[in-house]
């Protein structure tokens, strides 16, 4: 808009400037006709043959004539002094400033109605009066000296004019000017503020990722350390069992040692009669029980080693447990670190079915018909602002029986000849804190109660409607999809201060949609009297997400 507002100050001097060329060209001739006049007087002076009395009036007409361009020529002189003056152009064109209208001109026209153009057609004769009146002072003069008083009286008005119109443009241009800039200026504050606010918002938003940044290297820190003490848990445990297993060796030496002196006693109580034998024999006995002692006192320091090492796991498994419910507790703690909208709910209806064709001459003995299986808007609008991805768990027979998709629209198609029940795994995303929603439906491809042959053009269509209720949901969600229109979600109470909600992109949720979808044609229309009687029946029983 300053811009523009140069234009027209460039329009308007270059204005000024071809009108001081014209009034330049209007001063030379009238220039030229007062020298005409001189030549004219001394052309008089020359050929006076008549009486003094008319030589006397012809030369005191021409010195009025010359006299009045003269005047002429100094009042156009004196305008244009004064219209160089703001003030002075301002009180000579008649322009003044009225309480409540602003600036008007001397016909009372205010400054909005002022036009840039100038209307030389307006311009009348008005000089013709100020002709009679220098006529009835210094006489009658002829038709030619009067066509030129008028011409000269004439130019002198349209130069007034030109110049009274000028003013005014200028006035208009300067009004315009300060307008424009006064809006640069709101604009260049408005642009400032942004700017602050922009880089208040990046202050956070770093903050926020160095707080996220601190809370990973933590949690890794914790996981590392709940590794370490696994794996050295494991290590005792291991220990623990090498332990035991020496232990039940120990057992066994001492079992066959202690059967080994049984049978030495008897071996004893036989070889009584010599003397010889039967010191030999308690030397031997000596040395067993020695031996003996030795190893019951190895048992009972393995014994209590093994105690230690038991106790010692008993001690770990239990600070384990311990690091494990703190590790439990912190992702809780994650989990419920987002503020939630206590006593609200959010409703989202949704449709679930198959759509089934039969396949008619080209079907075969495996492939009879072919078929779909998805889940949409009831209004068939997009879901992915609320649904992750969706899990579909066909019959074992087919490859990959476990299909995901994880974008809009969320359907599967196959091919079979049997009928079996479907599971709909629906994963939402990850600010909506709800786990996975489990659905069943079962696949029907012959109608039931239509009698005939099939028809290849008329599928057969099961549809469910149901509805996810979110109770309590986080604010960032509700943010997210309070504006949603395949959201049922309440009106909050003024007091509520929810974040503001993000710029959502209308060609993805269009291009997400089932509105033009091929085979929305068959797809049932769920009235609202037949919503309310299903959401009468869902209502008396508890629906839980799982």
């Amino acid at each position: 808009m300053a811009g523009e507002g140069d234009i027209d100050l460039s329009a308007l001097k270059s204005q000024l400037t071809q009108t001081d060329v014209t009034w330049k060209l209007e001063m030379e001739k009238s220039q030229s006709q007062v020298d005409a006049l001189q030549a004219k007087l001394l052309e008089v002076k020359a050929s006076i043959q008549g009486s003094e009395e008319d030589t006397k009036k012809e030369l005191d007409a021409l010195w009025h004539r010359v006299r009045t361009a003269t005047t002429l020529m100094t009042y156009l002189k004196a305008k244009a002094r004064v219209v160089a003056v703001p003030d002075l152009a301002h009180s000579s064109c008649g322009i003044i400033e009225l309480d409540g209208v602003g600036l008007v001109d001397k016909n009372g026209i205010p400054l909005s109605s002022w036009t840039r153009d100038v209307d030389f057609s307006s311009f009348d004769d008005a000089d013709d009066e100020l002709w009679i009146r220098l006529s009835s002072k210094h006489g009658q003069l002829d038709e030619q000296d009067g066509s030129d008083m008028s011409e000269l009286l004439r130019s002198v008005h349209l130069v007034t004019d030109v110049m009274e119109s000028l003013v005014k443009r200028i006035i208009m241009a300067e009004s315009e000017t300060a307008i424009e800039k006064g809006k640069v200026t709101v604009g260049e504050e408005e642009i400032k503020r942004k700017t602050l606010l922009i880089e208040n918002m990046s202050i956070k938003l770093e903050e926020m990722e160095r707080f996220a940044l601190s809370t990973n290297l933590i949690l890794t820190e914790m996981r590392q350390r709940v590794e370490d003490l696994v794996e050295e848990t494991s290590r005792q445990r291991q220990r623990a069992a090498e332990n035991e297993q020496e232990l039940c060796c120990v057992k066994t030496d001492f079992e066959s040692l202690k059967s080994y002196v049984s049978s030495l006693i008897s071996v004893r109580d036989t070889i009584l009669s010599s003397e010889k034998q039967f010191q030999t024999i308690e030397r031997l006995f000596e040395r067993l029980v020695a031996k003996t002692t030795q190893l019951e006192s190895e048992k009972t320091q393995k014994e209590a080693e093994v105690q230690k090492l038991m106790e010692e796991n008993v001690r770990l498994a239990a600070l384990l447990d311990k690091k494990e419910a703190q590790l439990l507790a912190m992702n809780e703690q994650c989990k419920t670190s987002c503020k939630r909208l206590k006593d609200v709910e959010i409703y989202v209806p949704i449709v679930f079915g198959t759509i089934a064709f039969w396949l008619g001459k080209k079907a075969t003995e495996t492939q009879s018909h072919r078929w779909s299986v998805y889940v949409r808007g009831a209004t068939n609008e997009d879901l992915s602002g609320v649904i992750k991805k969706v899990v579909f768990q066909l019959h074992p027979s087919f490859n990959n029986p476990v299909r995901v998709v994880e974008s809009p629209p969320f359907e599967l198609s196959e091919c079979g000849w049997g009928e079996f029940e479907i599971a709909i795994s629906l994963l939402f995303h990850d600010d909506v804190g709800e786990k996975k929603l489990d659905l069943y439906h079962h696949l029907k491809l012959y109608a039931e109660n239509e009698p005939g042959p099939q028809s290849t053009k008329k599928p057969i269509v099961v549809e469910t409607y149901n509805e996810i209720v979110f109770p309590d949901p986080p604010e960032d969600f509700f943010s997210r999809i309070q504006n949603h229109p395949a959201v049922v979600v309440p009106r909050l109470p003024a007091t509520f201060k929810l974040p503001p909600a993000p710029i959502e992109d209308l060609h993805a949720l269009k291009r997400g949609d089932t509105k033009n979808h091929p085979l929305s044609q068959w797809f049932i229309n769920f009235s609202e009297a037949d919503e309310l009687l299903k959401l009468t029946a869902a209502r008396q029983r508890p629906f839980d997400i799982l």
